[in-house]
């Protein structure tokens, strides 16, 4: 990119899909509650995804519909750089990838982006107490600078699968700065979310591109998390010390808050009293998001939630 270009820059760009850990997808969605982000126009995508399923009521098929993909934008108040952040629901099916990245992109230019993230996760078998480290990549010389300027640790070598990599490559053809953050995470949580990376995820976002973002709502998240995954490796290894012929009093440990058959109405209206004061105060949205999780009903909510940071009228 050229000095002319780099100056008339005025947006930094964070794209995010579903990964392990909802790592990348919690990262955002905190990111648009500190930040109070409101959406803009989606990207028009509908015809790169194929029909992988469809609906059944009551007996009867009608077709789903396509996955989503929003953008939210967050106008900077002081002398910075604005934030634009796009959630997508899944990732187009192969083949699609670079006409998808091209759309975006294409949006991003006119929102004046100047360079792009990408977020994701990265399992291995480090324990729920072990700090979660952050490893970054790169699509040029200065942008590797940087994350060895502030301590993030370059992926030496491997592969980054789907559009977290992808689009990285797809900005750097277009003379964009591409960074990719990948937060560690235990390989037991891959299934459930994990915010202490999505914590450590954005804390290097900040530093690298020098837009604050108070962390303190998901290191209280991250806490419960991790006093729940520390018990399960407890329970593990006291299960694997256990010797005994008669398998039947061998006792399986329990996942940690193993969702119940449904939500109870107590847990509805709780939902109900969170969603008005979200639509009051968007800056609680993520206290929503973190009950929705536990009762294992985002999907079913999801809509209604990103609605709470749509523009009025």
């Amino acid at each position: 990119m050229t000095d002319m270009t780099r100056q008339k820059a005025t947006t930094t760009l964070i794209a995010v899909w579903p990964g392990m850990g909802h790592v990348a997808l919690n990262a955002g969605f905190y990111l648009m509650s500190r930040l109070q982000m409101r959406e803009v126009p989606p990207i028009p995508a509908s015809d790169l995804f194929d029909v992988q399923e469809v609906d059944v009521k009551d007996g009867l098929v009608t077709q789903a519909p396509p996955p989503q993909g929003r953008l939210f934008l967050w106008k900077n108040p002081k002398d910075g750089r604005d934030v634009a952040l796009f959630l997508g629901e899944s990732q187009p099916p192969p083949g699609r990838g670079a006409a998808f990245c091209a759309r975006l992109l294409d949006t991003a230019a006119r929102l004046g982006v100047g360079e792009v993230y990408t977020f994701a996760s990265m399992a291995t078998d480090m324990l729920p107490s072990s700090p979660s480290r952050v490893v970054g990549v790169a699509t040029d010389a200065e942008g590797l600078a940087a994350l060895k300027r502030h301590d993030i640790s370059p992926l030496e070598s491997g592969r980054i699968s789907g559009l977290n990599g992808v689009f990285l490559l797809a900005a750097a053809e277009r003379g964009l700065r591409g960074v990719g953050l990948l937060g560690e995470i235990p390989a037991m949580a891959a299934q459930i979310p994990y915010p202490k990376a999505s914590r450590t995820v954005l804390e290097s976002f900040s530093a690298l591109s020098g837009i604050e973002v108070d962390v303190e709502e998901l290191v209280r998240y991250e806490k419960n998390i991790d006093r729940q995954l520390t018990g399960l490796v407890s329970k593990i290894q006291s299960a694997m010390e256990v010797r005994t012929d008669d398998c039947e009093n061998v006792v399986e440990p329990e996942s940690p808050d193993e969702p119940e058959p449904g939500p109870s109405d107590a847990d509805r209206a709780r939902v109900e009293r969170l969603f008005r004061q979200a639509a009051q105060d968007p800056a609680r949205s993520f206290e929503l998001k973190q009950e929705l999780d536990r009762l294992g009903v985002f999907k079913d909510y999801e809509d209604r939630f990103l609605d709470l940071f749509r523009k009025a009228g």
